[in-house]
């Protein structure tokens, strides 16, 4: 059965396929070689019986019947005739001169050209030969004259070359046949190995991943995209399982505090303060309500869905428009927002979310920025591309937590006080990878910087 299914794959049967073009192929060459070889013999064959009949001929016109006799006899004493074949017979056809005891009986004929058998045993040959021979009438006396060439080296080249062909045609099918199993058996257990690794990630083993060889073939390139799609993969379900851990933790406090406000406003006999918790129970309503939306929000830059609407973005136009918007935040925080924005910087991107990316980064600057200080904006042409850099003057991030604050829900413990859901930078990470783009954390000495990297809009 092992077999009979190795013999189904694709593999063997592309081998085979290809063995049976290069075999049609070979027959195609060895059909064109064998009519050239014929028809470049049969030229050559006819050429020297017309030298040799003209030959003849002029000797007939110059000295007559006696010399052309005298001239047969010459060429036909022993050992000179060889292959070739002359008569000179009466307007009746009864031989008088050359080296045939009778005119050709049953001979197949092509106007003049003549094909038929001879009989070659008083040379030691028994077997029967065939020969082509030119025709003439000697004028004016009525005389045939019959010059010919035995075709039996001719016809032994065919045999020996049609033998040969058929040798090669099955060693060339025997090689494909073999060459199908060697190369299927070695195709198939890269692909088996595949398989397998397949089927143990499925069994659980998420931290498998599939075999690189390392000859650079379309097996490991195969095999190395596999593995960053697991990697991706795994990286997912690490977030995914991290988001609920810090979902269940991270929202049960608001939503303990939400109950428990409702109740009290349920219990509370004083409108006044009924309305006060009440208004309480909105505000935590809402907090857990921007917390869904941002989640919501990175999910959707995470899967791409924003991808098909990524437009032509003046980030020159956008960041004014941000920094128009969240400077009387900034001032009522008693800081200073720094604008340094200069283009021309286009980018391709889904303008909403990449509004809602500058946004985010000016508020975290704004909440964790020094008490009087700066916050700057910048915007402009880097070395790959565009650039938008946010920077404030706060107690910035140690270099050991920047890749961790950009996991969702990671609020570093100095910033516990400060109110937030620690989505912003998830957000914007989220929004980055969407746009292709490289975001950078980096030390403003004091304070944070960060830099978002695009390359340049497609022309």
């Amino acid at each position: 059965m092992r077999i009979v299914s190795f013999l189904k794959t694709t593999t063997f049967r592309l081998a085979l396929l290809y063995a049976g073009l290069f075999c049609a192929s070979f027959v195609g060459i060895f059909a064109v070689v064998y009519w050239t070889t014929d028809t470049l013999a049969t030229r050559e064959r006819q050429r020297v019986i017309r030298a040799d009949v003209e030959s003849l001929r002029g000797v007939y016109e110059t000295e007559g019947l006696k010399g052309l006799g005298t001239a047969l006899l010459e060429r036909t004493g022993p050992g000179l005739a060889g292959d070739t074949l002359y008569i000179l017979a009466t307007p009746d056809f009864n031989p008088i001169a050359g080296n045939a005891k009778s005119w050709p009986a049953n001979a197949e004929s092509d106007g003049p050209w003549m094909t038929f058998g001879i009989d070659r045993s008083e040379f030691g040959d028994p077997e029967p030969h065939r020969a082509q021979a030119l025709h003439v009438v000697l004028l004016p006396d009525g005389f045939n004259l019959l010059v010919g060439r035995d075709m039996r080296a001719q016809e032994r080249f065919q045999e020996a070359l049609a033998s040969a062909f058929f040798a090669a045609l099955v060693v060339i099918v025997a090689l494909g046949v073999v060459e199908g199993l060697v190369m299927s058996r070695a195709i198939l257990g890269r692909i088996d190995a595949i398989n397998q690794g397949a089927e143990r990630i499925m069994r659980g083993g998420v931290k498998h991943r599939m075999p690189v060889r390392g000859r650079h073939d379309e097996f490991d390139r195969l095999s190395e995209n596999l593995n960053r799609m697991l990697d991706e993969i795994e990286r997912l379900l690490g977030s995914i399982r991290a988001v609920t851990n810090n979902i269940a933790h991270d929202l049960r406090s608001p939503l303990s505090r939400l109950r428990n406000r409702l109740e009290t406003a349920l219990a509370e006999h004083d409108s006044a303060r009924r309305h006060e918790t009440i208004e309480h129970a909105i505000s935590e309503a809402d907090e857990l309500l921007a917390t869904f939306n941002a989640l919501l929000s990175i999910a959707d830059a995470e899967a791409g869905t924003s991808r098909g609407n990524l437009l032509p973005v003046d980030l020159v136009a956008l960041s004014q428009d941000v920094a128009e918007l969240y400077e009387p935040l900034v001032e009522e925080q008693g800081l200073v927002l720094e604008k340094s924005i200069a283009g021309p910087a286009t980018v391709s991107g889904n303008r909403q979310l990449l509004f809602q990316a500058i946004g985010n980064l000016i508020d975290n600057a704004t909440k964790y920025g020094a008490p009087g200080g700066r916050v700057s904006l910048t915007v402009r042409n880097g070395n790959g591309g565009p650039e938008v850099v946010v920077a404030d003057r706060g107690p910035g991030i140690p270099a050991a937590d920047r890749e961790r604050v950009l996991e969702r829900f990671v609020r570093l413990d100095s910033s516990r006080t400060t109110p937030g859901n620690g989505l912003g930078l998830s957000l914007v990470a989220a929004i980055a990878r969407l746009h292709n783009a490289v975001l950078n954390l980096d030390d403003n000495g004091p304070g944070l910087k960060v830099t978002l990297k695009f390359r340049p809009a497609a022309a």
